[in-house]
């Protein structure tokens, strides 16, 4: 029971209007402007005590024109009507799994279509800036475009999280639309390497990192039990986007030049980002992190897991999926023709994320990433390094374009489904942190050997390296496997 000081004498009209009340009664003591909830029998204050000197313990006076007395009995009727409350608020929450869940899904999907989407048309890029518009720069000097972007893409999600707490979802995402469609549109003014490093690289990755980070935390909030398809189909979007960008970027190239390419894509990234901020919501409250980095999530092994299995995956990946399309060109296909085959790569990586998260309902998560890790570095020593045969070259890209990215749907499926919803954003950004170190290490690297050891012709070097890369985090899904014994915090 609450205690109340007393503090002077008494005031007759208060106590008389006191005493009026039943003496054995119980009441619930208010103020006008917060429920204090203290239950006070009226023998334990003072005949002596005027009601305008009472106070709590904490000190806080209560006068008397402030008091509110209200009897016991009135709690269950208090209770009652909380209790409905939270009935009817629990009744206009939508359920998971069904209803406007899989316009999330779309939304989401439409989203990394164009953010992953751009990024792995990449290659498009990145062969016509070694092949024509930067032909006497070092590759390693060209990297830096890719390398800046890919870097901030991943990086820059750590904001994500501050931003969606003061802004919310809807808003968050729009500014993200924002920042994309000013990169791209100041990128097709930029005819030098540091401006495009800046346009291309900087701002339109900066402004991914928003867009892909939200489209992979929202789904947690909307399923349960169908989790991991949801993460399945929004990660093939980012295959799909190239089937989309990659012909689109080529055309434009072709009638006109790079320049026009780029601003066809930022009203496009404009118009279709745009409209799904509109559809972005949570299910239920969801307030995120404040902080950038929640250091006590790096102390989780599963947390560790992943930001290990993600770093040496995009070493290895980066190194097709930049360098691929010009040894292509190097055994005779045409640029455009060489480009024109990264939509076979980028269907087969759409297709195999829908099925990696349809899998992920019966096979470990863990298992699926270290058995398909474990197959790519196989094929880039057994296929692309062995090989210049055009017919085994493009069976190499299609094996590879199923096996190579499993963690990028199924990364983030784990986390959603181990940690707090309210967490999930942050280990989201801290795994992508890890996989832009990875490109800010690996990328200059890469392109610096393929410059000086494969002198821009011989792509054994980096073959090798992707390849090792991806052994060693096939073996780091071991250790994910292993963390993941613990009981999920937030399961499926």
């Amino acid at each position: 029971m609450a205690s109340m000081k007393s503090n002077s004498s008494v005031s007759d009209n208060s106590q008389d209007d006191f005493n009026s009340r039943p003496p054995s009664e119980h009441m619930i003591v208010s103020t006008t402007s917060t429920i204090h909830n203290v239950r006070v029998e009226l023998s334990d204050i003072n005949s002596n005590v005027p009601l305008s000197a009472l106070s709590l313990e904490n000190g806080e006076k209560l006068g008397s024109d402030q008091l509110v007395f209200s009897p016991v009995s009135a709690v269950s009727d208090i209770k009652g009507k909380q209790e409905n409350d939270q009935e009817n608020n629990s009744s206009n929450i939508p359920p998971p799994d069904k209803g406007y869940a899989w316009v999330i899904v779309v939304a989401c999907f439409l989203n990394l279509m164009f953010a992953f989407g751009i990024f792995n048309a990449f290659g498009v890029f990145q062969t016509y800036y070694l092949t024509t518009m930067f032909v006497n720069e070092s590759a390693s000097k060209v990297a830096w475009i890719s390398t800046i972007c890919g870097t901030v893409t991943f990086v820059g999600g750590l904001a994500a999280g501050p931003i969606v707490r003061r802004l919310g979802l809807k808003h968050t995402s729009m500014l993200g639309t924002i920042i994309c469609f000013a990169g791209l549109l100041l990128a097709s003014f930029s005819d030098q390497i540091w401006q495009l490093i800046l346009t291309q690289g900087l701002v339109f990755g900066f402004g991914s990192s928003i867009i892909i980070n939200i489209s992979l935390t929202v789904p947690a909030l909307w399923f349960d039990k169908e989790r991991s398809l949801a993460y399945g189909l929004i990660a093939s979007g980012g295959g799909f986007g190239a089937l989309v960008l990659i012909p689109i970027v080529n055309k434009v190239i072709s009638a006109s030049s790079v320049h026009w390419a780029f601003r066809v894509l930022s009203f496009i990234y404009l118009v279709v980002t745009g409209a799904c901020s509109f559809l972005l919501k949570p299910r239920i409250g969801y307030t995120p992190s404040d902080v950038i980095i929640d250091f006590k999530l790096l102390r989780n092994p599963v947390t560790i897991a992943l930001c290990i299995v993600g770093f040496f995956m995009q070493i290895g990946y980066n190194v097709p999926a930049l360098y691929f399309p010009s040894e292509l060109v190097k055994i005779g296909i045409s640029r455009t023709k060489a480009t024109d085959y990264i939509m076979v790569f980028c269907t087969c990586t759409a297709l195999s994320r829908g099925i990696s998260g349809y899998a992920a309902k019966h096979i470990k998560p863990a298992t699926i990433m270290f058995v398909c890790h474990i197959i790519t570095g196989i094929i880039m020593m057994a296929m692309w390094y062995t090989s210049s045969n055009f017919g085994v070259l493009m069976a190499f890209y299609v094996i590879l374009g199923f096996v190579c990215i499993p963690y990028l749907t199924l990364g983030s499926a784990v986390a959603s489904s181990y940690f707090k919803p309210e967490d999930v954003s942050q280990v989201n950004a801290l795994c992508y942190l890890a996989m832009g170190f990875s490109a800010i290490i690996s990328l200059p690297s890469v392109g610096a050997i393929f410059q000086n050891v494969g002198h821009r012709t011989d792509y054994s070097s980096i073959i090798i390296i992707g390849s090792v890369s991806y052994f060693l985090s096939g073996l780091a899904c071991i250790y994910l496997r292993y963390a993941l014994k613990d009981k999920p915090v937030n399961p499926a």
